[in-house]
């Protein structure tokens, strides 16, 4: 609720996306939400979740085969390190700090595919 607070645009834009769906479904239900009814509203809430993780996702992984080089740093062999989902987010998109649904919009997906920003959409 706090992103949408900060951002009436995008408030506004979710309110009308709604109601158009609320009247072309004949109410509240189900369908009403269906992400290809609503597909502005399933982006809000993957932005919501880019930024503000309901719970810390940690993976902790063993490198057991070999060092591994990453931009330089070498991590030796049967090291233990963690990769945590916010990190993920915030390094591969632009403007990372900024709140703007439209990067989870289908066009905004199809644009990644093929490049290192595409791991975010599995």
């Amino acid at each position: 609720m706090i992103h949408l607070a900060l951002n009436p645009e995008v408030q506004e834009k979710l309110n009308t996306e709604l109601v158009e769906s609320t009247q072309k479904c004949g109410g509240l239900n189900s369908e009403t939400l269906r992400k290809g009814n609503v597909p502005y509203l399933h982006a809000v809430l993957r932005e919501t979740h880019r930024l503000t993780p309901a719970a810390p996702l940690t993976v902790m992984k063993e490198n057991s085969l070999s060092d591994v080089e990453i931009h330089g740093s070498v991590i030796p062999k049967d090291s233990l390190f963690a990769l945590d989902g916010y990190s993920v987010g915030m390094d591969i998109v632009d403007e990372p700090n900024e709140f703007r649904p439209e990067r989870w919009l289908p066009k905004a997906v199809d644009a990644r595919k093929g490049t290192s920003a595409e791991v975010l959409d599995h």
